[in-house]
């Protein structure tokens, strides 16, 4: 089910990595999935393979899901999705839908909370996603009232006022309409029910580095280039607003690394390299940066942050069965 390898860029001392057609860069030693973008000119443009990761083929389709499971076992990834959990307060026999669901790892968190008598479903564009979603949900021994299902996020197809609640996390960035997913979920969701958005916003990167102007070149281009709308946090208020949402609430958390056990170190890394890819840096500049981060880790003096936004609001009445 693997895809050929066509080139093996290095990104870090000790690390062994190759890229697949389809854009899914391996470290073939530990093990992880990091996606990027093919080799181009400083106009890359690229296919967002999170849009929909059928469109990646299957086998990739299935190594992104396996990547979404890894890093949501590292510590900043485990205390933003609390923290996103937390923000939604779900309570027994309420029924909740997360759109973009990925591999399930909110859901999972989410469905003993809603028990006895309540249930979490979780939809996404993947028939794939959602077949490993279902996987991973058995092999945890979660199954009570926490269906997968596959939707597209801005035309799912259930009823108005079918749920209490409803939220998206890491998926508005990757949306060719964001307003029509929020649109969607407000739809869905039961008057004074709540919709509960999280996207992260990578220009609030910040990386302890001696050289400024080449950390300000990388950020910023990962930011416009790469993955998405990388500025998605900072406008969920403004979409969440003029979705006519009530009682709006936002929450920021800030997630740090000081080591190695990180998913925000993988991010810095492939903001690297894809900068490079892109022509924004040289490969003596992509080299020079990350050989200096990887020594202010080995020397414990490492730093780096990232801060994402949470946005809640509510349903309003007059929302019922129409356009939000």
């Amino acid at each position: 089910m693997s895809s050929p390898i066509t080139s093996a860029p290095i990104l870090q001392p000790g690390a062994i990595f190759a890229l697949t057609t389809h854009g899914i860069l391996i470290n073939l030693h530990l093990k992880k999935y990091v996606i990027i973008v093919s080799q181009g000119s400083a106009k890359l443009s690229h296919t967002n393979a999170w849009a929909n990761p059928s469109n990646a083929g299957a086998g990739d389709a299935i190594r992104m899901a396996s990547y979404l499971e890894e890093r949501s076992s590292t510590p900043d990834t485990q205390q933003v999705n609390q923290k996103f959990c937390q923000v939604i307060a779900p309570h027994p026999g309420e029924r909740l839908l997360e759109v973009g669901s990925g591999s399930g790892v909110i859901c999972r968190l989410l469905a003993p909370s809603l028990q006895p008598g309540g249930s979490m479903l979780g939809v996404d564009i993947s028939p794939v996603m959602t077949a490993e979603s279902r996987r991973y949900a058995l092999a945890a021994g979660i199954d009570r009232g926490l269906i997968f299902e596959t939707a597209s996020a801005d035309a799912l197809p259930y009823p108005d006022s079918s749920f209490d609640g409803a939220l998206a996390a890491r998926l508005l960035l990757h949306a060719g309409n964001p307003d029509a997913v929020i649109g969607e979920m407000a739809r869905v969701v039961k008057p004074g029910g709540r919709i509960v958005v999280m996207d992260w916003d990578f220009e609030t990167v910040t990386v302890d580095h001696p050289d400024r102007r080449l950390t300000r070149r990388i950020i910023n281009w990962r930011s416009d280039h790469h993955g998405g709308d990388n500025w998605s946090g900072r406008q969920l208020w403004r979409r969440m607003r003029l979705a006519g949402l009530g009682n709006l609430s936002i929450h920021t958390f800030v997630t740090v690394s000081t080591g190695k056990a990180s998913a925000l170190n993988q991010s810095l890394w492939r903001a690297a390299q894809v900068a490079c890819d892109g022509g924004a840096i040289t490969p003596a500049e992509q080299s020079a940066w990350t050989y200096e981060l990887e020594a202010r880790l080995q020397a414990g003096t490492f730093f780096a942050s990232i801060v994402y936004f949470i946005v809640m609001g509510t349903v309003e009445a007059d929302q019922e069965g129409g356009e939000a």
